[in-house]
């Protein structure tokens, strides 16, 4: 288990190895959930995982001590060096830059990208988030923003039903994984049927049950009048600025675009569909006969099934055709 000696890097890498083994336990727990040794592993590691983030947040909040500190007259010879050096030392948090996580903002909790970490003047880890899908930045405590957790690669094969956040506006969307790349997935986003390239931490496996490990959110949509139906989170208001108003109407653009190429493929299979039905109709193939109207043609030497039909008649309705009788020539000489 961590202590108390281990840098905050080194916390980090143990807090993501213990991880992917819980998340291999539950995995085993699906085969087997009433497996005492797996239900108390899982316990174990749940406990180990919440007692190492709590010590990477209390790592995060103390002032970074000096070696040598620990006795009071080194820490007295040892204070102006640490006073000076405290504002130029570097974050240990440095492996975060560039994961996901979620920030309060407006009474709201957002997806973020974590851009920057550093230590400010009182040794208190910072740093600096840009919310996913809008052009805003700001600067939090390490402790104060929510890690999302990535599922284990294993979870996440192709085919794998997810929900992955959007980058458009940074929401949570039902989607399916297609590819595993280097740096996350490749999804296909159900709702829309539009593709992206996701980071690791940016998708969450659906449970069995059909619940997800945290909660959707729900997303209220507006009919335009032309029909097309836009989330409410695009629909431009009076306080928008400019800048705000131009992404929310290339977001819009997208949409309908993409709700525009639905409808014409969904006429073009309704007609496809209608003109099968019409070719294969009975009513219009009964007087037709070959390989297209999947009516075999009659064969002129096909055998009669009753004792009066005739080897050659194709049912026409009328009688044989009639011939005199042949009778011997004779020459008559005068």
């Amino acid at each position: 288990m961590a202590d108390f000696t281990q840098s905050a890097e080194e916390l980090l890498t143990k807090l993501d190895t213990y991880r992917e083994q819980l998340a291999q336990v539950e995995e085993a727990l699906e085969a087997q959930p009433d497996e005492p040794s797996l239900v108390k592993l899982k316990n174990d590691l749940t406990e180990v995982i919440v007692l190492t983030e709590d010590l990477v947040k209390y790592q995060a909040a103390a002032p970074a001590d000096e070696p040598g500190a620990s006795t009071p007259m080194a820490a007295t010879t040892s204070a102006p060096a640490a006073s000076s050096s405290r504002t130029h030392s570097k974050s240990v948090h440095t492996a975060l830059i560039g994961r996901t996580c979620e920030a309060f903002y407006e009474q709201k909790w957002y997806n973020a990208e974590i851009r920057a970490v550093r230590r400010d003047e009182r040794g208190i880890e910072r740093c600096t988030v840009s919310f996913i899908g809008v052009q805003n930045s700001r600067e939090y405590k390490i402790t104060d923003v929510k890690m999302l957790r990535p599922p284990h690669p294993a979870q996440c094969q192709p085919g794998t039903r997810c929900q992955a956040v959007f980058p458009e506006d940074g929401l949570w969307y039902d989607s399916v994984i297609t590819e595993q790349t280097e740096k996350g997935y490749k999804i296909s986003f159900t709702e829309y049927g539009s593709k992206a390239e996701v980071k690791f931490d940016q998708v969450r496996i659906t449970g069995t049950s059909g619940k997800v490990e945290a909660k959707k959110r729900t997303i209220k949509e507006v009919q335009t009048p032309a029909g097309y139906k836009i989330p409410e989170s695009v629909v431009i208001q009076k306080t928008d600025t400019e800048e705000v108003i131009e992404t929310k109407k290339r977001k819009i653009v997208a949409i309908k675009k993409m709700q525009r190429t639905d409808r014409l493929e969904e006429d073009a299979s309704k007609q496809q569909s209608s003109w099968i039905k019409f070719h294969y109709n009975k009513a219009s193939t009964r007087s037709k006969c070959g390989f297209t109207a999947g009516k075999p043609k009659d064969s002129i030497f096909r055998v009669a099934e009753t004792l009066d039909g005739k080897v050659g008649v194709m049912n026409s309705g009328q009688e044989m055709t009639r011939f005199t009788e042949p009778k011997k020539f004779t020459y008559q000489y005068v």
